[in-house]
């Protein structure tokens, strides 16, 4: 991520494993980014990405290939459950937070004590829709107190361009799924 972009964030629970950084660390270039992603996160980026790719050109042809797509789209949950199973082996419970919400650029999760201001922090995010898990380095923007524990709002800093446009992709995928509970909740009650 070179140039710091903002995106809209939206309020939903996950997982995210969080690591504080020591005090005095910078945030990293490039290419020591690269080498702090664990081997298990590259291999989901990479799965991803070739699904969205293999997905694609599927879209463009006639309705008849509409079994086939939905065949590959079945075979790609599979992967994306198994990789999500050996994803969350290697994830610290200790370190296991609640998220409550994210966006392509920030993350909010409660902690039981305040973070400070500025600070970096390694993340792990885990979102069950979509079976997203990113690895990022993001800065303390915010920490405020919440029913006995501290919100702590989170810039991403650092961050792959294809799993940040994959946390853009499941955030626009859960507000679909969000505003269709609404609509219907209105049309149940009205």
């Amino acid at each position: 991520m070179s140039q710091p972009q903002h995106f809209f964030s939206i309020e939903h629970a996950f997982q995210v494993n969080c690591e504080l950084l020591p005090h005095d660390a910078q945030i990293p270039d490039r290419a020591k980014f690269d080498t702090m992603i664990p081997a298990p996160f590259k291999l989901a980026s990479n799965i991803n990405n070739i699904e969205a790719q293999a997905l694609r050109p599927l879209r463009n042809l006639s309705e008849s290939t509409h079994d086939l797509a939905e065949f590959l789209n079945l075979q790609s949950k599979k992967i994306d459950l198994m990789m999500s199973y050996i994803l969350t082996l290697g994830a610290d419970d200790q370190t296991r937070l609640q998220g409550t919400s994210f966006g392509g650029s920030s993350v909010t999760y409660l902690a039981g004590e305040a973070v400070e201001l500025a600070r970096l922090v390694k993340l792990k995010i885990f979102i069950e829709e979509n079976n997203c898990a990113i690895f990022c380095i993001a800065k303390v923007a915010a920490c405020t107190p919440q029913d006995g524990q501290y919100g702590v709002e989170l810039n991403i800093v650092m961050i792959d361009d294809e799993d940040q446009e994959q946390l853009v992709r499941t955030s626009l995928f859960i507000q679909s799924v969000q505003l269709k509970e609404r609509a219907t909740r209105r049309q149940e009650q009205g």
